[in-house]
């Protein structure tokens, strides 16, 4: 394994990189850290569950963490994260 891959394996998410259609790339090193991924632009998976109050019409959005790495302390969507690696997009949304 890639010294730079296996510094980032102790404290991040592993996802699976992906092709521009959703594919497997079929590299060696498939499975990176959301730190590695995010720096190389890597594609991967990622869920976003809407939350929307069919009653009120009302769609429930949340302001990111100032922290965040990006897009800190804008509004986003109700609920969103990666897809780890070999995990399916429903079992994630759940």
């Amino acid at each position: 394994m890639p010294p730079e891959v296996a510094l980032h394996l102790q404290d991040d998410e592993l996802l699976d990189v992906l092709t521009k259609t959703g594919e497997k790339t079929g590299r060696l090193f498939v499975i990176l850290s959301r730190g590695l991924v995010h720096r190389d632009g890597d594609y991967h998976r990622a869920v976003h569950v809407w939350i929307y109050a069919e009653s009120t019409q009302e769609l429930l959005l949340q302001r990111r963490a100032d922290c965040k790495d990006s897009w800190p302390g804008l509004w986003d969507i109700s609920s969103a994260g990666h897809i780890s690696a070999g995990d399916s997009s429903l079992l994630t949304a759940r």
